[in-house]
């Protein structure tokens, strides 16, 4: 004879099931928010903007864009972890908030990515460059390497902010080079590159996306690409397996809701994504912009995030870079 435990576990599964349901298709209620931690300009926000009109058609309400930047998405996160997990927040994120920072202050940026965020999809992969100014004289990354190691902590480079997988690149090449390019956080790809225009720094590290018209425009020039094989976007410019680096630092864009979501709600907002980022006009977008579109379900991207934490702790470990 069944015992009481199973027999009341039986009967909460049978009550849970159609509210669970029910749920699903009431939801939304209201407006679906998207926080992005990168300020207009940055892939994560032109992704997500591309997204929109196909999201909101499929949920029935409007997606509305709120840009936190600053702190390298710290800002973003915490504002994030403030809304209810009930679907109508997610987060807007890539490997600096759910593996990179959480291995450079294990714990101190008081979130668990793996026990804090339900994945619900991952939808491009973006390349990102050393790049320097066309008239800085230095036309190679060897020439770059030779001038750091002429003036030693004398170069600085600038990234969309501590713990960016941009800084978790460029002190990779600082150990393997042996060289020490100084880290210059800004509050996105966009003013980093600004400031390299501007001569405030030499060297930036950023997207294909925020790089290429300025590339095109002839006033910036890049050296190296962070991925193992060239960019199809640049594939005159060498990749990590040119200079004898085994490594990938390619940067995917994903959203999270918060944890503790019902699963039939996360399922909802990974199928309007889906539909979303298979339109043929935000591919067109998506290939305009830049970045290489894919599709990661919450599960596949659920198992990424896993791998990533690990991953990207032994490649901060070896890397030296910090919080600070």
């Amino acid at each position: 004879m069944p015992s009481r435990n199973i027999l009341h576990l039986a009967l909460v599964a049978a009550l849970v099931a159609p509210v669970a349901s029910t749920v699903a298709q009431e939801f939304p209620t209201k407006p679906v928010r998207i926080i992005v931690y990168v300020p207009p300009g940055g892939v994560p926000d032109g992704v997500t903007r591309m997204l929109a009109p196909s999201m909101q058609a499929s949920l029935g309400q409007p997606v509305v864009i709120d840009t936190k930047p600053g702190a390298g998405g710290i800002n973003a996160v915490n504002e994030f972890l403030r809304a209810a997990p009930d679907g109508h927040t997610l987060i807007c994120i890539d490997q600096a908030q759910w593996a990179i920072l959480p291995a450079l202050k294990p714990g101190g940026y008081g979130y668990d990515p793996l026990k804090d965020f339900a994945p619900v999809a991952a939808v491009v992969r973006s390349t990102i460059f050393v790049t320097v100014r066309e008239d800085s004289g230095i036309r190679t990354i060897q020439e770059l390497v030779a001038l750091a190691k002429s003036k030693p902590g004398s170069l600085s480079y600038g990234t969309p902010g501590i713990g960016s997988i941009h800084q978790l690149f460029t002190e990779t090449l600082n150990g393997h080079y042996g060289i020490n390019l100084v880290h210059v956080p800004y509050k996105g790809g966009a003013a980093a590159m600004e400031a390299v225009l501007g001569g405030s720094i030499p060297i930036t590290v950023t997207s294909a996306a925020i790089s290429g018209p300025h590339v095109k425009a002839g006033k910036i020039r890049r050296l190296l690409a962070a991925t193992p094989q060239r960019s199809r976007f640049a594939p005159d410019t060498p990749a990590l397996a040119d200079v004898g680096i085994d490594n990938d630092f390619g940067g995917d864009v994903g959203y999270v809701a918060r944890a503790g979501t019902p699963r039939p709600v996360i399922d909802k907002l990974a199928a309007a994504m889906s539909k979303a980022a298979e339109d043929p006009e935000y591919l067109k977008r998506v290939e305009g912009f830049l970045v290489e579109p894919l599709l990661r379900g919450p599960d596949r991207f659920a198992e990424q995030i896993r791998a990533d934490v690990a991953r990207y702790a032994k490649a901060v470990k070896l890397s030296g870079a910090t919080a600070d």
